[in-house]
């Protein structure tokens, strides 16, 4: 069995927040909302695919009354999916790059506030 959701370095949890993609040197953006999100970035399903490797800069909204996050990422992985209408999607996982120290501790602020604490 895969256990990678286990094994990651920065632990994702199910939230739904608005974000706001533009490829490297594009002019539109992508407006969607994650499925995941944890502190080294976020997965989203999109209409389209975008290529591995690709940079993007996001602007991510965060329910904290304060202005979205903003930050380079990086794809790195996309995964086809198709409903039971046969409709296509991509889910699609996006890592953080040039994070700020404010943001990453709205993001832990966020995570604590909405991931299940833990006893040991």
């Amino acid at each position: 069995m895969w256990q990678g959701i286990n094994q990651r370095r920065f632990p994702r949890v199910k939230s739904r927040c608005v974000i706001k993609l533009r490829q490297a040197g594009g002019t539109s953006s992508i407006s969607t909302v994650t499925e995941n999100i944890g502190l080294g970035g976020v997965c989203v399903l999109m209409d389209r695919g975008l290529d591995i490797f690709s940079p993007v800069e996001l602007e991510l909204t965060v329910e904290d009354g304060k202005p979205p996050i903003r930050s380079q990422g990086t794809i790195v992985w996309v995964v086809l999916r198709r409903d039971i209408k046969r409709k296509q999607s991509f889910d699609t996982g996006i890592e953080f790059s040039g994070l700020s120290p404010d943001d990453k501790s709205r993001l832990e602020a966020l995570l604590d506030k909405i991931a299940p604490a833990t006893a040991p």
